[in-house]
């Protein structure tokens, strides 16, 4: 139910009468796994709908007009199977008849022998039965770019030294040299005027000595105060379930973790590269655990290009459990120490038994730690063989080998105990135990066994910032011992590409398959350190990557004077009405674009008279949000800890359910900003002062970043482990967390900084670059797609973007319609001086290149306006000839997308 955002209406319409929730349902369902791979067979139950408890039946939209069909399934999908996307992935089942005759893989020979006569007949696992081998050899690993050293920067050769746009000197790594564009958009203006241009100066100039060096002190970043008294303060209709204990903290609502929070509580969570869920299936009661293979995804559909990529769900490979789980009743789920990482969970008989499975992002070793019960290993795909290979008096090690020709390898850690396979699917323990550490591993190679014992129990994050180079690290919290005294952690490709010398050493060569962002690879470490390139000259003013251009923005005469003209008109706007919605994603929208038509004004074309009829309608529309006197009023959950919209979860796109809080709020974040730096050199200089507890309220719902805050849950949005955003919150959801527009997630990181300068504050500033430069490596391999891409199958590469992203597929797709301006832009949108840190010249020019140039002529709305901003990443003069023709219309910018700022991007980097 994470509802999505299109673009804003254009100016000029009804603003009485708001644009209506996107639908939540796709048009039509994708094609049954039978159909895909082409085999028969019955569809199991479906995953439960995303209403759960007493939340109220969604109203959903008519089906946006023009928009291009899919084709439907030939034998149709029930119509009862539902996903998070609204659309049907089927849970798989064998076929009828034998399991194939899989080759048996390398690794320990089978000890294992059948009891005489035939063998029990045991029902066959759900799923079909894989059919892949292993890869030989190490994957391709992505080139390891050079960084220099980290070291404080010189200032900035400006007046500003943090809105420049001057190239650090890691510039190479953005961006290649591309050969010059030739977009066809019909009628344009001749090249602008060769005069001696006018740099940008102005509002920047007083913080060009802001220090941005040093460590991170997330505890001192934000002030920790109450939420105001215009909050009301409310209880949240979905309850914190019961065996929850948090010892009283704020309860994240969108990590990895949250389908064990919401709904049946079965829905599985990714820690990476495993899944797991509570299992409450007879006879397979537990906690169940998969790890499915790139052989086993899904591409389709089978005829054009593949549209989507899913991984099999509920595949039970393993199920920890016990004989004294005998039915559901005897089972509960308590969760404990709910972090942003990690988290405790337990599978409780009553509180003296119980089995405990820390949850930790990228863990090695799933690992079971049974207290006062007998251990139980179950599996669906059936057991082939089942070896002791290893034992001390302190740790045994088995080879277990699942009937789809996977070794798994078993480290048991504590007093002996003799396990036993009783049948197919049995593995059973001879006693019971207390604090004995079971231990799986999707993986059979011996130097594993120098972390075994040794388990990851809580994550503490670091970060440091020197120049243009940010240093990030995620140090574990380990418990047990192991001959190495470190764990087993798999790191992303994103982690592996900026991983620091030091980690050379602990690289192992266990390559384990994640479900959509490539493969994995295995350290024995109880540390990540990673380094990235941080946009340190970034600020206010327009900023570009694009190798050859101007450093900082420089202006012709002729160029003010257009933006100037486009001023002029859009400054007698209506800002009040305009962003009086019941959204705070469209009302969030419609004042950033003024905000930065404000900015304009003020330090590009530097008109006092416009800035003088701008400002005071933006600081009254700015407002009615800070009284919170909006349509739709802001809450304070002191259920889960948060800054909710008091609509329906069907509206807002589920703001009050914490869906895209980090996209809505960011506008306004920004706005803030804008309004704070300008009101500081052409207003009475309180702005900031008066509404800076308000704006700080809204960062702490999505970016808190402090574990002493007691008011809300620690980044909320930013997932440090995935290196992007979730947008989805208290929503149970088969495929996991999702996130559709990468480029709002930008957004909201720049929205961090900006605030941050206007405030001076520091840590702000750093915590903000931080994550645009983990956004900026993680993005470009999971999100964005350059042609050279290795990380992705080719399949999906050629659709330049991912569309939604989900923990457990991807769907090149949105949640508003099929169209391809719709699929690609919102991977763009809004467009700002932070795109082209992101956003590589070269990847704009093959999306322009394969995707958009083709369409470009049938497109006559807002989405026009979006692409060829776009295209001011790649090609500057194309952008600013498309805006500045006399054939140019006001109906191909965007609600949220002003005149003014269309011009005045990239009319800074004229050649």
């Amino acid at each position: 139910m994470a509802y999505k955002r299109p673009p804003m209406p254009i100016p000029g319409g009804d603003s009485s009468n708001p644009p209506p929730i996107p639908p939540r349902d796709f048009e039509d369902n994708p094609p049954p796994y039978e159909e895909v791979v082409g085999k028969e067979g019955g569809i199991p139950p479906p995953i439960p709908a995303r209403n759960f408890g007493n939340s109220p039946t969604l109203h959903v939209p008519p089906r946006p007009p023009g928009l291009p069909t899919r084709p439907s399934s030939s034998n149709g999908a029930p119509s009862s199977s539902f996903s998070r996307s609204g659309r049907f992935l089927p849970l798989f089942k064998r076929p009828p008849g034998p399991p194939p005759q899989l080759s048996r893989p390398q690794g320990p020979p089978p000890q294992f022998s059948r009891p005489q006569g035939p063998p029990p007949q045991f029902s066959r696992p759900q799923g079909p039965p894989p059919q892949f081998n292993r890869p030989h050899g190490p994957p391709p690993i992505p080139t390891r770019p050079e960084f220099p050293s980290p070291s404080a920067s010189e200032p900035a050769n400006s007046p500003s030294g943090y809105g420049g746009s001057k190239k650090s000197s890691s510039a190479s790594l953005r961006s290649e040299a591309l050969p010059p564009a030739t977009l066809d958009t019909g009628s344009m203006s001749s090249r602008p005027s060769t005069k001696p241009p006018i740099a940008v100066e102005g509002v920047e100039k007083q913080f060009s000595k802001l220090d941005v060096i040093g460590t991170l002190d997330f505890d001192t970043i934000l002030r920790m105060e109450p939420p105001g008294e215009t909050f009301a303060k409310v209880t949240h209709e979905v309850p914190i379930p019961l065996g929850v204990d948090n010892k009283g903290r704020p309860i994240e609502t969108n990590k990895f973790y949250g389908n064990m929070l919401v709904g049946s509580q079965k829905n599985a969570v990714w820690t990476h590269p495993y899944s797991l869920w509570w299992s409450k299936d007879i006879p397979f009661l537990g906690v169940a655990i998969s790890h499915c293979t790139a052989d086993q995804r899904v591409l389709g559909p089978d005829d054009g290009p593949k549209q989507f990529m899913f991984n099999p769900i509920g595949i039970k490979s393993f199920v920890f459990s016990s004989p004294q789980f005998s039915s559901e009743d005897d089972m509960t789920l308590g969760l404990s120490e709910l972090k942003h990482m990690s988290a405790q969970i337990l599978l409780k008989k009553n509180e003296e038994q119980f089995i405990q499975f820390p949850l930790v992002q990228g863990m090695g070793f799933v690992t079971a730690i049974y207290n006062n019960m007998v251990p139980k290993l179950l599996s669906a795909v059936v057991f082939r063989d089942f070896k002791q290979v290893r034992g001390s008096s302190n740790i045994q090690k088995y080879a277990i080998t699942l009937e789809n020709g996977i070794t798994w390898s078993l480290y048991v850690t504590g007093p002996p105990i003799q396990l036993n396979l009783v049948d197919l699917n049995t593995i059973i323990g001879s006693q019971i135990v207390s604090k004995s550490v079971f231990q799986l591993v999707a993986d059979f190679k011996e130097e594993i066994d120098y972390a075994a014992g040794c388990y990851p129990v809580d994550c503490q994050l670091a970060c440091s910032t020197g120049g243009n180079i940010g240093q990030y690290s995620f140090n574990y919290k380990v418990a047990g011992n192991s001959s190495s005294g470190s764990t087993l952690m798999y790191a992303l490709p994103h982690h592996d590409i900026s991983f620091t010398e030091s980690m050379m050493t602990r690289k192992t060569t266990s390559r384990l398959d994640s479900t959509v962002c490539g493969v994995m690879t295995g350290y024995i470490t109880n540390t990540f350190e990673m380094r990235v390139e941080l946009p340190e000259q970034l600020g206010f003013e327009p900023f570009t990557t694009i190798p050859g251009a101007p450093p900082r923005p420089n202006y012709s005469p002729q160029v003010l004077d257009t933006i100037k003209q486009a001023a002029s008109k859009e400054t007698n706007g209506d800002v009040l009405n305009e962003s009086n919605l019941d959204s705070m994603y469209f009302s969030g929208k419609a004042l950033a674009k003024y905000a930065w038509i404000l900015y304009c004004c003020h330090s590009i074309i530097k008109d006092r008279a416009l800035v003088a009829k701008l400002m005071p309608k933006l600081k009254e529309a700015m407002a009615r949000f800070v009284n919170n006197s909006q349509i739709l009023p802001l809450n304070y959950d002191n259920t889960w800890g948060g800054i909710i919209s008091s609509g329906t979860s069907s509206q807002d796109f589920g703001n009050s359910y914490y869906n895209d809080h980090h996209f809505h709020y960011s506008y306004h974040v920004i706005t803030a900003a804008i309004l704070a730096i300008v009101d500081r050199e052409a207003g009475d200089n309180k702005w900031m002062s008066e509404n800076k507890q308000w704006v700080e309220t809204l960062i702490r719902d999505y970016a808190n970043p402090s574990e002493k805050d007691q008011y809300f849950p620690v980044f909320r949005s930013f997932d440090w482990f995935n290196g992007h955003s979730w947008a989805k919150g208290l929503f149970e959801s088969g495929d996991g967390k999702d996130q559709e527009s990468s480029s709002e997630d930008v957004n909201a990181s720049y929205s961090l900084k900006l605030w941050g300068l206007a405030t001076e504050n520091t840590g702000l500033v750093n915590l903000g670059n931080m994550q645009l430069g983990i956004l900026k490596t993680s993005l470009n391999l999971y999100f964005l797609y350059t042609d050279d891409n290795n990380i992705m199958p080719p399949e999906i590469v050629t659709n330049k973007v991912s569309g939604i992203m989900f923990e457990n597929k991807i769907d090149h797709t949105t949640y508003f319609g099929n169209k391809l301006q719709y699929i690609q832009m919102i991977h763009a949108i809004p467009i700002t001086p932070a795109s082209s840190f992101v956003r590589s010249a070269r990847f704009v020019r093959e999306e322009w290149d394969e995707k958009l140039r083709a369409i470009m002529n049938d497109v006559d709305d807002g989405w026009k306006g979006i692409i060829m901003l776009n295209v001011a990443l790649c090609d500057p003069n194309m952008s600013y000839a498309f805006f500045s023709s006399s054939t140019f219309s006001p109906k191909w910018l965007d609600g949220g997308q002003s005149w003014t700022w269309s011009l005045a991007y990239p009319g800074a980097f004229l050649k």
